[in-house]
């Protein structure tokens, strides 16, 4: 007794001093989550003079640490000192003690073990994970379990993970787990197996044991370290006794199920339990007892044992410590601006706007949820499906998501995993376009948390390719990007919420993208996506991994929510009674049916009455359904104020972006008379101010104060307007378009614009809000942007056509237009129109024909635009009226064109010299399969290119021109690529290097044309860094030691030194690349050379090079000479290297002009 006590106060005394050490190796703990192979720092001097070390304890006595002595066996490799090791738990001796001998001996390996603190066993058992999963590293990365298909590296990462998470545990806090159980693992690690499936289930079983292991430590130090003894921390003894024979016993049953090559039953029992495993049910048994009898431990007083429980909750998030090798570190401007340019819509604030607007405490249904649960923890691709009905809180529940992945503590912490989310909306139009999605989840991935001035290199690289441009990422640059990023970390996690919120169309490309990109990922990738039941979503997504909200889920948030608002509104409900209060708290919830708008909608009525009886009175009063709760609302407004209700409605209805306060309340002042009289006057209303519209519209359209624009608080609300009211919301965009029209009639009426080199540098008075036909106001910044778009969109054009055929001039579009539109044309050469038109196309603009073809607009003008048209004209760009109309993708424009005779093979002096060429430079895919399919020849050429290698960025615009019978050989006349396989490789495009392969390109191909930049498709491929199509290339045949004798670099392996791609030029290699061989072309000699005076920061190419690959300093001498230097400070920190490592004489530096 004497001596346990003794036992204790040592322990408890260690842990005083282990405390005051917590502060100070916390920051070495952190930095070593991603440096597995760095020596642990030990930790000096023994804290309690003569207190035992484990060695010192008797292995027979079930009540202390077991007697564990260094061998030559279990634990080599481990050399501490007895004063290095920390006190292990007496759990799990008992639990060794409680082993039958031959798992004894087992664990064991010898009669002795020896001891090692828990970081510097977790550090030793990483490097055997990370050296066991290196050698099948060639292995297909999915396996086939049951019906299940996993991604087997994802339990390397996961059992690493685990390692790094129970090290800090060990470190911060103690005791630390027994060595007694890091003995048992490392032998079952080491365990030989002959093939992958074997150790996958290896790693599968030692994931799992960790996962509980890590459990039952913080269990132990939060409930069991120095508490007094009573019958809960009895009984958790008892069942954490138990879950530790059984861990112990699950090593064992799994190595004799290896032996008896049952590796890939046993991992099919682990990922399905209940598969005939019994020790994986007992597990699992065991588990829940645990979870039930800490409840009854009681509340927890020291804050950072409860930050350890909480951490229990939170989801294990991967390390991958070659994840750091992708970052590229950037000065906070430099990294902003790659960022906002790849994708500014400020995600944030949708998600704060949704997190400070949920009740505390709600949602927490969802993350307890076992399919949730599944999908989240399983190490396979999978998408998860929330499905409810309209109202019913979708959005809030992904907020959760969100923070439990993002801003929750834990979620704070290092971690190397990709995640991303967007939020769509109908009341914003990029927030229902596929690419605005693709972009924001490649800003968000390209950064990882813990680096915070880095950026993913690639991306960076797509960043600056496109921002030198000048254009945005189109859709195969961000699926290349975002397939490049899947690949590079442990486990991505993509979030969507309000799918349904997008066109029918848009919602289809965005879930095959997301399918395919998971499908192919050779990393696990999660897919959340939340809508209503919509039959093209359901085909689409399936059933199989579906969550669907129903009342029950959601009464409970909703009388939380009630709760905390009546609380909240305490001071103004002084006079309502107890009862009365739990009456609305019922039939609120009650009623709801699990709609949280609707309940949301009644609190905001309820809460202006202040007594018992008013308040009873309009409980009775309820509203049945949230349509008839939005009409109650609408009801309220009559005369003058229900007539701005509906032209805000129809404005926020169908803007072309959010509206801001400085448009809107203009907006909606605008008025027409609705007589016919083409030259009715534009008029002006009284004022309306914000406080006013927000009242009139209470809850039926809203302001954002964080985003500062108007909008539908909810999609229900737009929905309402459109299906209750579509008498009026139906002609919402001839509306707009007939005032905006009017609107920049007036406009350019008052204002006359300079002759165009005037206007150059004209400077536009300054804004005055009070002026709203001012060129500068906010209200005709959007008409001069969006009018043409609004007409588009009329379902009525013949309202439209009147107003639009004044706009444009009377005479008619071969005439000479209106002085308003030729001033609308000369003003956007300075100010912003209409996206993607370059107002160019527009000129000579005394011409309308021009800007109709270019914006569309003939569906508006029937009869009167071509009316004897000469489709021959050109305008100043030298387009005729076909090109135009296919560089804007109008494809009836293009039928009708051809119909009134329009020649379309017609070669022209501008950039893209013909129709077809437009149509493929501008992926206008519809377009050019018409073009095609009129007779186009596919094997003709625009600017010295062919149309196969203008097509290169598009797989389906390549597929298109092969099967029209383009010679997929076709070589250009003067291109940097050549032909259209080197095009698509150095862009990156496999799936377009994939279909010229298919279709007969040859993948040694060698162009001879002018500007000739690489020499082949290999080092177009390899100078790009794309691994994808570098793999593709060798594997069909390519030359990796080709002489090239065109281009810049004379062979692959010098192209992709050159620009600083690491993994090719390791790839190259491995493929049988010569590191020394004489280059015969290009500026550099050789790959040495390339390297030296590449583009890449640091030395890492240059180091490979010589270290690794062989590569002989002395050929340096055969450098052509000194070419040009991308950067001299790089170039000479590479020089002095290679001088300073005795790799080559200074002298032959020199002689190239480099003083080292």
């Amino acid at each position: 007794m004497g001596n346990r006590k003794q036992s204790k106060q040592q322990k408890h005394r260690f842990s005083e001093w282990l405390s005051r050490r917590w502060k100070e190796n916390k920051a070495n703990s952190q930095e070593n989550i991603h440096q597995s192979n760095s020596a642990t720092p030990k930790i000096e001097g023994t804290p309690i003079e003569g207190a035992q070390t484990i060695e010192q304890f008797d292995l027979t006595s079930s009540s202390q640490s077991p007697n564990l002595r260094p061998t030559s066996g279990v634990g080599d490799g481990l050399a501490e000192s007895p004063d290095t090791t920390v006190l292990g738990s007496d759990l799990w001796s008992r639990a060794y003690q409680a082993l039958d001998e031959k798992s004894r001996k087992w664990i064991l390996g010898t009669p002795e073990l020896k001891p090692g603190n828990g970081k510097q066993w977790t550090t030793n058992l990483i490097t055997i994970v990370r050296e066991r999963e290196a050698a099948y590293k060639d292995s297909t990365p999915k396996l086939k379990i049951g019906d299940r298909e996993i991604i087997w590296r994802d339990y390397a990462n996961k059992t690493v993970t685990w390692l790094v998470t129970i090290g800090d545990i060990a470190v911060n806090f103690a005791p630390a787990p027994s060595p007694i159980i890091w003995s048992a693992l490392k032998v079952f690690l080491k365990t030989h197996v002959a093939q992958c499936e074997d150790l996958v289930a290896i790693f599968g079983c030692a994931e799992r044991v960790l996962s509980v292991m890590r459990r039952g430590a913080v269990y132990e130090i939060v409930y069991l370290q120095d508490a007094p003894p009573n019958n809960a921390t009895e009984d958790l003894k008892d069942v954490l006794f138990n879950l530790y024979k059984v861990l112990l016993q699950l090593l064992t049953h799994a190595l004799e199920r290896l032996n008896e090559g049952q590796g890939r039953q046993f991992l099919h029992a682990l990922i399905s339990p209940g598969k005939g495993e019994e020790l994986v049910s007992a597990l699992s048994d065991h588990e829940d007892k645990l979870s039930m009898v800490v409840q009854a431990c009681g509340a927890v007083q020291l804050q950072e044992h409860q930050n350890l429980l909480q951490s229990l909750s939170a989801p294990l998030r991967r390390v991958d410590e070659n994840v750091k090798n992708l970052i590229e570190h950037l000065q906070e401007k430099s990294l902003d601006e790659a960022l906002d340019y790849i994708s500014a819509i400020p995600i944030g604030k949708h998600h704060f706007e949704k997190r400070e607007t949920r009740a505390p405490e709600t949602c927490e249904w969802l993350l307890k949820h076992r399919r949730f649960l599944e999908w989240e923890e399983s190490s396979c691709s999978a998408t998860l499906w929330l499905q409810g009905s309209i109202g019913a809180g979708k959005s809030y529940l992904t907020s959760k998501v969100i923070d439990r992945y993002v801003f929750d503590n834990e979620a704070q912490g290092k971690n190397d995993e990709g995640f991303a989310y967007f939020y769509c909306s109908r009341s914003d139009t990029a927030r229902r376009d596929p690419k605005s999605v693709y972009q924001s989840y490649i800003r968000q991935l390209a950064q990882l948390n813990h680096y915070p001035t880095g950026m993913h290199k690639s991306i960076l690289d797509v960043c600056r390719k496109a921002k030198k441009e000048q254009r945005e990422l189109s859709i195969p640059e961000c699926k290349a990007a975002l397939s490049e990023l899947l690949r590079s970390y442990p486990r991505t996690t993509l979030v969507l919420d309000a799918l349904d919120e997008c066109e029918v169309g848009a919602r289809k490309e965005i879930v095959l993208i997301l399918r395919n990109l998971a499908t192919d990922a050779e990393r696990p990738v999660k897919v959340y996506i939340t809508s209503r039941r919509e039959p093209d979503i359901e085909r689409n997504l399936g059933s199989e991994s579906l969550i669907e909200i129903g009342t029950s889920d959601n009464k409970g948030d909703i009388e939380k929510y009630i709760e905390q608002e009546m609380t909240r509104f305490d001071e103004e409900w002084q006079s309502v009674s107890q009862g009365v209060r739990e009456e609305v708290k019922r039939t609120i919830t009650d009623q709801s049916d699990g709609m949280f708008r609707w309940a949301y909608l009644q609190w905001e009525q309820l809460k202006k009455f202040k007594t018992d009886q008013s308040i009873l009175e309009r409980l009775g009063k309820l509203p049945k359904s949230l349509e008839h709760a939005y009409d109650e609302i609408y009801s309220q407004n009559e005369g003058y104020e229900l007539a701005i209700l509906q032209r805000a409605v129809k404005w926020v209805l169908c803007a072309a972006e959010p509206l801001s306060n400085d448009v809107l309340l203009w907006a909606i002042r605008l008025e027409t008379q609705t007589d016919s009289k083409v030259e009715a006057a534009l008029t002006l209303s009284s004022p309306v101010t914000q406080s006013t519209l927000e009242s009139i519209c209470c809850n039926l359209v809203v302001r954002d104060s964080k985003l500062e624009v108007w909008k539908f608080p909810h999609a229900s609300a737009a929905e309402y307007f459109e299906g209750r009211h579509k008498d009026w919301t139906g002609k919402a965009h001839e509306d707009v378009a007939i005032l905006l029209i009017s609107y920049l009639i007036d406009c350019y009426s008052e204002w006359r614009i300079p002759h165009w080199n005037d206007y150059l540098d004209l400077s536009l008075n300054v804004l005055d809000h009070g002026d709203y036909l001012n060129l500068e106001h906010p209200l005709q910044d959007y008409a001069r942007r969006f009018w043409a778009w609004h007409a588009r969109s009329a379902s009525d054009h013949h309202r439209v056509s009147p107003i639009l055929k004044r706009f444009l001039g009377a005479a008619g579009p071969q005439k000479s237009s209106s002085r308003q539109y030729q001033a609308w044309c000369k003003h956007i050469n300075t100010r912003t129109g209409p996206e993607n038109l370059d107002f160019r196309d527009l000129f000579p603009a005394e011409m309308s024909i021009f800007g109709i073809c270019a914006l569309g607009l003939h569906t508006l003008l029937e009869g009167w635009w071509d009316d004897n048209i000469d489709v021959s004209l050109i305008n100043d760009e030298e387009m005729d009226l076909l090109s135009i109309a296919a560089r804007y993708g109008h494809r009836s424009l293009c039928s009708d064109l051809v119909n009134h005779g329009s020649v379309i093979n017609r070669t022209l002096e501008s950039g893209l010299d013909s129709a077809l060429a437009w149509a493929l430079g501008r992926q206008q895919v519809e377009t050019a399969a018409f073009l095609l399919d009129k007779g186009c020849n596919p094997d003709n050429y625009a600017n010295y290119r062919s149309y196969l290698c203008i097509a290169a960025d598009e797989e389906q615009l390549v597929e298109m021109l092969l099967k029209a019978g383009a010679d997929p050989n076709i070589q250009c006349r003067c291109c940097l690529y050549g032909c259209a396989l080197e095009a698509a490789a150095g862009r990156g495009r496999v799936d377009s290097v994939r279909a010229l392969i298919k279709h007969g390109a040859d993948v040694n191909f060698t162009p001879t044309c002018s500007w000739e930049g690489f020499g082949s498709p290999l080092a177009a491929a390899a100078w790009e860094g794309s691994l994808g199509c570098v793999k593709l290339l060798l594997e069909h045949g390519a030359s990796v030691n080709a002489q090239l004798e065109h281009g810049e670099y004379g062979s692959a392996l010098a192209a992709a030194a050159n620009i600083g791609s690491l993994e090719c030029v390791k790839l190259l290699i491995e493929h049988g690349a010569d590191t020394n061989a004489q280059l015969r072309h290009g500026k550099f000699g050789s790959a040495l050379g390339a390297a030296l005076f590449g583009w890449a920061e640091g030395i890492e190419i240059v180091k490979y090079l010589v270290e690794e690959a062989g590569a002989d300093g002395s050929i340096l001498s055969s450098c052509p000479g000194l070419p040009s230097i991308p950067s001299e400070v790089r170039t000479l920190e590479r020089a002095r290297y290679l001088v300073e490592g005795g790799y080559i004489q200074a002298s032959i530096l020199t002689d190239l002009g480099l003083e080292v």
